[in-house]
């Protein structure tokens, strides 16, 4: 991690600095309507959380916000490198869509899929189509993450989801006095943490496209910490 030698490292252990950042996850859709649709993912869904869900099929793209309706753990897959991972599975419903939204939404739905059969016991409000033609879609979400070493051009976080390295995540950073400031954040490396069982990652992020003036909140509140770490 070269950019970690390019300035004093600080290791926040008498502070608590917490962010968010944006994660996206590639996600498999099961069946979708004008109401709403199922999917599933690689990671835990929160019943009432909100997300960006991007859906794209033969170079049409739409974005919706969908809330989760309910979620459960319905199987593991094995990845490339051997380990093992859960996958859950969730419905969602889409939150203030338009009329212009749904003609896209409802355009881009029959491309992908083909209407279901109805049932006697089917209550749904809307026609639900299963997936059955390839299409790609994306979900983002707000993940929380806490600093545990910070320089001028980066810091090592925890936080709960595992990031491929090289890619670019939009961040915000809570300092003192109330103040944040937002930035992209490259991935340099992700490693689960050493706990036992547990499913934090170890994240090295460096900064990316810092506006002038956020860097200098992040240099004052850099001042006003203890002697750096050198290790």
């Amino acid at each position: 991690m070269e950019y970690t030698r390019r300035h004093k490292r600080f290791r926040l252990t008498s502070i608590e600095v917490s962010g968010q950042m944006t994660s996206t996850t590639e996600v498999s859709l099961i069946d979708i309507g004008l109401g709403g649709l199922s999917l599933q993912a690689d990671r835990r869904l929160n019943i009432g959380g909100t997300y960006m869900l991007k859906l794209e099929c033969e170079k049409k793209a739409v974005s919706v916000v969908c809330q989760v309706t309910w979620a459960r753990m319905s199987g593991r897959k094995t990845l490339a490198d051997g380990e093992t991972v859960p996958l859950y599975t969730a419905g969602m419903k889409f939150i203030g869509l338009s009329a212009e939204g749904a003609s896209h939404l409802m355009s881009l739905v029959e491309r992908l899929g083909q209407e279901e059969t109805a049932r006697g016991d089917d209550r749904r409000a809307h026609v639900r189509f299963q997936i059955g033609s390839p299409g790609t879609a994306r979900l983002s979400f707000p993940t929380d993450y806490r600093v545990r070493t910070i320089s001028l051009c980066g810091m090592l976080i925890e936080a709960g989801v595992a990031l491929e390295t090289e890619t670019m995540v939009p961040m915000v950073l809570s300092l003192h006095d109330d103040r944040s400031i937002e930035f992209l954040g490259r991935v340099v490396s992700c490693q689960p943490t050493e706990a036992a069982g547990s499913d934090r990652y170890s994240i090295a992020i460096e900064f990316i496209d810092v506006a002038d003036d956020a860097r200098d909140v992040l240099a004052e509140f850099i001042e006003m910490l203890p002697v750096p770490n050198t290790a």
